[in-house]
């Protein structure tokens, strides 16, 4: 269903937000039920990690009810930092940030949300200092991959990740 965008309000997620957004990833995986494989499931210890500094999480609201969520991850030198896939030196990883998780709640879906969270985890990662940011989306998820592609984000290379998923892998300069 269409709505108004100005009936939407955006503002960050806190630890008091877990429930909605574990409940949010179910519906999600619900809907995805012939393949499952377009989403990584994230534990809720996870979620609540994504909560809390220095990472971020955004959540776009609709008269109360939490509508979509995009979280921006940040690990420094660790293991899953994207831009390690796309050749950014060890010494520069710092200033990179992932784009770990981006869902709408189905009932949502086609109000460009997913667009909106991003930018506005572009700003914030700007604010913060970041210079790329990365993303992995399911060669098959075609949503996502167009409107990452519409946001300015280049295709790097094709990789199978997080447990043996097949991913494409996206960078962006902000």
């Amino acid at each position: 269903m269409k709505y108004d965008k100005s009936e939407f309000v955006f503002s960050q997620c806190t630890a008091t937000c877990i429930d909605e957004i574990c409940e949010i990833q179910d519906e999600t995986f619900e809907s995805l039920s012939d393949n499952t494989d377009i989403l990584r499931r994230n534990s809720r210890e996870m979620l609540l990690e994504c909560l809390c500094e220095p990472h971020y999480t955004i959540g776009a609201y609709h008269n109360g009810k939490l509508a979509g969520f995009a979280v921006l991850y940040v690990l420094g030198t660790g293991t899953e930092n994207i831009g390690k896939d796309i050749g950014i030196a060890e010494s520069e990883l710092n200033t990179v940030a992932n784009i770990k998780l981006v869902i709408v709640r189905p009932e949502y879906r086609g109000n460009g949300l997913q667009k909106k969270l991003t930018e506005k985890l572009e700003n914030e990662a700007k604010n913060k200092g970041y210079k790329v940011l990365c993303l992995t989306v399911s060669p098959d998820n075609i949503y996502s991959r167009r409107n990452v592609e519409s946001a300015g984000y280049v295709f790097h290379s094709q990789k199978l990740k997080y447990d043996n998923l097949l991913r494409n892998i996206y960078y962006k300069y902000i």
